[in-house]
């Protein structure tokens, strides 16, 4: 299996340099009420590792990725499929699409084709204890860094053993001005549900069309053959 993470890391990132976020930005840790855009990653699931350095569109996104000494491939970032480790926090592979940085020291990052938003986050895991702590930043029009969380520090990513668990971060601010998300400092995952499988578990909006379609469906039905009955007493 091939593994994200490489032993003997020793070279530093020279990471664009960023101020911690300010009171106006906000670390988030669940996708529960967040208003961003998502991330679908189907049009990737082609079995492939597709290193790459960009920049390519991703579902309404320019990708791009930066990353440092000591990755496996010296590729650029993987953005597809194939199975990898990290570390402690389990393994990933099958169904699963992810975009993941190919280095401890590296970051990739994804750009809004569409303007500023004032909410982005995705789903996301990390090799805990290789490379650089998992950082990731909000970026402005430019591409450039404003605001900046340390995951390892503020909120850890903890998956012990487990296989295709992603767990959601993202950064809000009070007005809409984050154009992109930079995410790195460490072989990180990013994908766009909590398995890694595109479109795998419906949002609650079309479980609720579902369940009114499935009842009309039911509906429908009975009254088929409550009809039917009627037309044989006749």
């Amino acid at each position: 299996m091939r593994s994200l993470f490489a032993c003997g890391i020793g070279v530093a990132m020279a990471f664009a340099i960023a101020s911690p976020a300010s009171a106006a930005e906000t670390l988030l840790t669940t996708n529960v009420g967040y208003t961003g855009p998502g991330l679908n990653l189907s049009s990737k699931a082609n079995g492939n590792y597709n290193f790459t350095f960009g920049p390519i569109t991703v579902d309404g996104y320019t990708f791009t990725g930066a990353p440092g000494g000591g990755g496996n491939s010296g590729q650029g970032s993987v953005v597809g499929q194939g199975s990898y480790g990290l570390g402690a926090n389990g393994s990933f592979g099958g169904s699963a699409v992810y975009i993941g940085v190919d280095s401890g020291t590296g970051y990739a990052q994804l750009m809004l084709n569409s303007g500023p938003v004032s909410q982005l986050g995705f789903f996301m895991n990390y090799a805990p204890g290789i490379g650089n702590d998992a950082t990731i930043w909000a970026l402005d029009a430019a591409g450039n860094p404003f605001a900046m969380f340390d995951l390892v520090t503020l909120a850890p990513i903890s998956t012990p053993g487990g296989f295709n668990q992603f767990q959601f971060r993202g950064i809000a601010s009070t007005t809409a001005n984050i154009y992109g998300l930079r995410f790195g400092g460490n072989y990180l995952l990013v994908t766009g549900t909590a398995n890694g499988v595109p479109n795998a578990v419906p949002e609650p909006a079309t479980w609720a069309l579902m369940l009114l379609g499935f009842g009309g469906i039911g509906m429908a039905m009975r009254r088929g053959r409550r009809n039917k009955a009627i037309l044989q007493i006749a």
